[in-house]
C-alpha cells in the first residue's frame, strides 16, 4: 500500500498487527502482509534505538494495553451506541457488534475506510461483519465532519478517540471536546474516552517517542506529534470548560494487574481520560473558536 503526504494509514497498519500479535478477537480480519512488514520494521527499529535509560516496555505492549483498557471501560459502561473517531483498522467495532443490540459507527478518512472495507471483503467472515446493520463505516475528517447525524434522540452515546489526541494542537483538542459535548443535546448523555500522556509525565529519555515521531513525519509529509506543554490538570480543565464533568484519568501502571491486562508485568505508560456530559449543559461551558 502506498502512503501519501499527510497519510497516517501507516500507523493503522502497525496497530492492526499489534492487535493480531496480542491475540485479540477479530484482529485476523484486518491483518495483511503490509501490516506485518510495517510491524516488523518498526519493532526492529525501536529495539535498535533503545538505550539503557529506557525503563518502559517496547511500544507494542503500550498499544496493546491501551486498546484493552478502552475495551474494558466500554464494556463496563453498558452503553449500546458507540462512535469511534479516527478508527483506523481497529477490530473493536467488529468485535462488539457480534452483539446485535450494539450500534457502532467508525469514522476515518476515505482511503482508510476504503482499505478497511477491502480487508473485510477478503473472507466470508469479513463480509458477514460488513453486512451487520449495527456496524457503520463512515468517511470523513474528525476535525470537520458533523457528528450529530450519527446519533439518535435520547440514546446515550459512548465516543472513543484512540491514538488521536497526540496529533492535535491544544486548540484542536478543545474544538473536538466541544463537538463531542454538543451531542448531549440530542442523546441526553455522552461518555467520552481518549488517551493522552501529559507532557510532564513523558519519560525523560523518550528515545522511542522521538523515533516514532520522526518516522510518522516521514510517512505523513511533516505531520507528527504535537509537543505542547500539558498537564493532567490542563486537560481536565479544558474538558470542564467544554461542559464535561466527572473526569477521571486512568493510568496503565495503576490498574494493569487489577484489570488483568495481557502481559501485565510489562511497564507501560498509557493514560486514559474518561468523562461525561449531560443535557442541558452546565454554566461552565465556554465558546471555542475553531478554524480548519
Amino acid at each position: 500500500m502506498m502512503t501519501k503526504p499527510g497519510d497516517l494509514s501507516v500507523t493503522a497498519l502497525y496497530t492492526s498487527q499489534v492487535w493480531a500479535w496480542g491475540g485479540l478477537s477479530h484482529s485476523h480480519l484486518f491483518t495483511s502482509s503490509d501490516a506485518k512488514s510495517v510491524f516488523d520494521a518498526t519493532t526492529a527499529g525501536l529495539a535498535a534505538a533503545r538505550t539503557s535509560h529506557c525503563t518502559l516496555a517496547p511500544l507494542h505492549y503500550s498499544l496493546l494495553h491501551r486498546h484493552v483498557m478502552i475495551d474494558h471501560l466500554l464494556r463496563a459502561s453498558g452503553y449500546r451506541h458507540v462512535i469511534e473517531l479516527a478508527a483506523g483498522l481497529s477490530r473493536r467495532g467488529a468485535a462488539v457488534t457480534s452483539d446485535a443490540d450494539v450500534r457502532y459507527t467508525e469514522l476515518d478518512l476515505p482511503h482508510v475506510v476504503e482499505l478497511k472495507r477491502e480487508l473485510l471483503q477478503r473472507t466470508d467472515e469479513g463480509r458477514a461483519v460488513l453486512a451487520r446493520p449495527g456496524l457503520r463505516l463512515v468517511e470523513g475528517d474528525v476535525e470537520t465532519v458533523a457528528l450529530e447525524p450519527f446519533v439518535r434522540p435520547g440514546e446515550p452515546v459512548f465516543v472513543i478517540a484512540e491514538g488521536l489526541m497526540m496529533y492535535l494542537t491544544a486548540n484542536a483538542r478543545r474544538c473536538l471536546f466541544a463537538k463531542v459535548r454538543r451531542l448531549a443535546a440530542i442523546t441526553g448523555q455522552v461518555r467520552f474516552l481518549f488517551d493522552l500522556v501529559p507532557t510532564n509525565e513523558e519519560p525523560e529519555h523518550d528515545v522511542t517517542g522521538r523515533v516514532i515521531d520522526a518516522a510518522i513525519k516521514r510517512f505523513t509529509g511533516g505531520r507528527g506529534f504535537e509537543r505542547d506543554t500539558r498537564t493532567r490538570n490542563d486537560i481536565v480543565t479544558a474538558l470542564r470548560e467544554a461542559g464535561f464533568d466527572d473526569t477521571e484519568a486512568v493510568a496503565s501502571r495503576d490498574i494493569a494487574r487489577e484489570w488483568n491486562l495481557p502481559d501485565s508485568d510489562q511497564p507501560t505508560q498509557v493514560v486514559l481520560f474518561v468523562t461525561r456530559a449531560s443535557s442541558p449543559g452546565g454554566d461552565g461551558e465556554e465558546e471555542v473558536t475553531c478554524s480548519h
